[in-house]
């Protein structure tokens, strides 16, 4: 684990935000919901995102917060009853996650009356940033900070997810405010040919960094966007002062791959389960 610390590694799937990013993030919730986004803060540390216009299409309807709970199946039932038809409201489905070590049999029949099914295997990787390599591909990567590279942020991002641009507004609705994001977020793209081939956004929380979601376009794909992008975050990370970084990956898949590549390793894994969109 690169001497991972337990305390840092135990903490990340539960990781919450400040006040003042919780309030950034409040800001761009306000715009989202022009595209049908809406947010909801249940207490305990769970709060709920959906994308009515996007209702199979997971990153945009999710129920966090979960995995920093102690579990029992009374309590979880109790949760998904109140959650669940917040999201049958507008038909979308909703996925949850749990830390695979605290998943069992009494665990899994709750998520599965209540019609969740395994999605998939999730690994956090993670790594001190002091022991990680921060060179990559050389690739013309921009900092999406104006409303131009933005546009290009949402044309790589709906290439990359297979979504409509009216689907990808719902679900990263957050990149089109005409205005750079909240100070703990960032949003990159990355260009081959001078057009946008992918895109990727980093967080981070006090000491911590977050590589988040990212995206190639088909069209770009084998040509080391993806490997660039996590040097350039890497090495932005390590110049905010950052001293650990982690990412959340299928375990298996080719960005976990990218990920052991760079050298961070698995700290803990949960596993995604997924309601279905209710039946119009």
């Amino acid at each position: 684990m690169n001497d991972l610390p337990t305390s840092v590694a135990a903490r990340l799937p539960g990781l919450h935000e400040t006040q003042e990013q919780r309030e950034g993030r409040n800001v761009i919730a306000a715009a989202a919901s022009d595209f049908g986004v809406s947010e909801k803060d249940w207490g305990d540390g769970l709060w709920a995102i959906r994308t009515a216009t996007s209702p199979k299409h997971g990153p945009g309807n999710q129920l966090t917060g979960l995995t920093a709970l102690d579990l029992t199946p009374e309590r979880l039932h109790g949760i998904l009853t109140e959650v669940v038809p917040w999201f049958d409201e507008v038909g979308s489905g909703c996925r949850v996650r749990l830390l695979a070590a605290e998943l069992d049999e009494d665990l899994g029949r709750t998520l599965a009356s209540a019609g969740f099914v395994v999605e998939e295997v999730e690994a956090w990787m993670a790594a001190p940033l002091d022991a990680l390599e921060v060179d990559g591909p050389t690739i013309d990567i921009r900092v999406a900070d104006d409303r131009s590279s933005l546009d290009d942020f949402m044309q790589a991002f709906c290439a990359g997810w297979k979504v409509t641009t009216a689907q990808g507004r719902a679900i990263a609705s957050a990149a089109l405010t005409p205005i750079p994001g909240p100070s703990f977020w960032r949003r990159y793209v990355a260009y081959l040919d001078g057009q946008p081939a992918g895109e990727a956004m980093l967080a981070w929380f006090d000491d911590v960094a977050y590589l988040a979601e990212a995206a190639t376009s088909p069209a770009h794909r084998r040509r080391g966007v993806q490997r660039a992008l996590i040097a350039r975050r890497l090495a932005d990370a390590r110049a905010l002062d950052c001293e650990y970084v982690f990412s959340q990956v299928q375990y298996g898949d080719a960005s976990w791959a990218n990920m052991r590549g760079r050298g961070l390793r698995e700290a803990n894994m949960t596993v995604a389960f997924r309601r279905p969109p209710k039946s119009t």
